[in-house]
């Protein structure tokens, strides 16, 4: 199966869990992730390439939260058209060895995408089995809060779907959320898309 997958950050996190957070997706089968940096100017660019070897696009000046998401998931698209999947993490991501093993055996949701962070108001939702009431193990539809874009993997559809919508596109003209709340502008716009 092809990826494309990537990191958003910023300078100030490189040194905080933006390293484990590489560690770990090398782990889990995401080893050579396009970093995508916002606030990032040349000298940081370097420093990122010379750090960790992998290839960095930079944002300077800064264009926020959403910005940096977005062209990130438009430039995932751009660079692999023919990729199945697109995957986003976020810089403080920490996950579980061969994930992306696990993904390519898990059937992809129709109209739908996966949010690999589980807020803990959707854990709530999840079946129980046993005395012990504990979860089982699989997939489980959200509250369509949209809370947590901290790992995102979309088919693409789902991204064309996203990057073309209008709601993702007036987005950046919302002065109160135009530039956060990632993940509730994912539901939205494919909710609005009828998904």
């Amino acid at each position: 199966m092809k990826w494309a997958y990537g990191v958003t950050t910023v300078p100030r996190r490189r040194d905080d869990l933006f390293p484990k957070t590489l560690a770990s997706l090398a782990a889990a089968g995401f080893d050579k992730p396009r970093i995508f940096a916002d606030g990032c100017d040349t000298k940081d660019e370097q420093w990122y390439k010379d750090r960790f070897g992998l290839e960095v696009t930079a944002h300077w000046p800064m264009i926020r939260t959403y910005g940096n998401w977005v062209l990130s998931l438009a430039e995932l698209y751009i660079r692999e058209p023919d990729a199945e999947r697109y995957a986003l993490f976020q810089d403080d991501f920490i996950t579980y060895r061969n994930l992306k093993k696990y993904l390519e055996k898990c059937s992809y949701p129709e109209r739908g995408y996966w949010n690999l962070y589980t807020f803990p108001a959707n854990q709530e939702l999840a079946k129980r089995v046993g005395l012990t009431a504990r979860c089982e193990e699989g997939w489980y539809l959200s509250n369509q809060f949209g809370r947590g874009a901290v790992a995102l993997v979309f088919n693409r559809e789902t991204v064309l779907t996203l990057i073309t919508h209008q709601h993702m596109v007036d987005r950046p003209m919302d002065a109160h959320r135009g530039w956060k709340a990632v993940d509730g502008g994912v539901v939205t716009a494919l909710k609005k898309a009828g998904w």
